[in-house]
């Protein structure tokens, strides 16, 4: 026996069905944001320099030291064994074990680094670091998710 469905009806299920998929959506790309496992790659500036650096970024599971910073100035600097910790609302810090010497690695290695999400599959980039002269260098960028 067939049911009759008033016209009514039909409209209440279309915006109930649109209002679930936008739930779905903000659910899905938030969850995207928050996990910032994976490679992100980009270009980063010290604050008053012109050319910006190539800048790769490797994340592992957090709070292990499994994270990789590597940054081309003409010179190759490659930060290892580092970690990275949850900041709450899409933002991360990172920190590395410190290095021996006194060149742009070992004072990279005693930087403080922040993360924030960007935007889909974009991370901001900050670091702040002791310049060798007494000064500190501010380094920014954005990185994109590779692949």
């Amino acid at each position: 026996m067939p049911t009759h469905r008033s016209q009514h009806h039909v409209p209440l299920v279309a915006t109930l069905a649109a209002a679930l998929a936008g739930t779905l959506f903000a659910c899905v790309t938030q969850a995207a944001a928050a996990d910032a496992r994976g490679q992100w790659i980009g270009r980063t500036l010290v604050e008053g320099q012109r050319d910006a650096d190539k800048t790769t970024l490797s994340l592992g599971a957090i709070d292990e030291e499994s994270t990789t910073l590597e940054l081309d100035t003409g010179r190759t600097c490659k930060l290892r064994e580092g970690t990275y910790s949850d900041r709450g609302a899409d933002a991360w810090s990172l920190h590395f074990k410190p290095t021996s010497g006194s060149g742009l690695c070992d004072r990279l290695s005693r930087g403080e680094f922040t993360l924030r999400a960007a935007g889909p599959r974009k991370l901001a980039f900050e670091a702040r670091y002791p310049d060798g002269k007494g000064g500190q260098n501010k380094r920014n960028g954005v990185l994109v998710r590779y692949p």
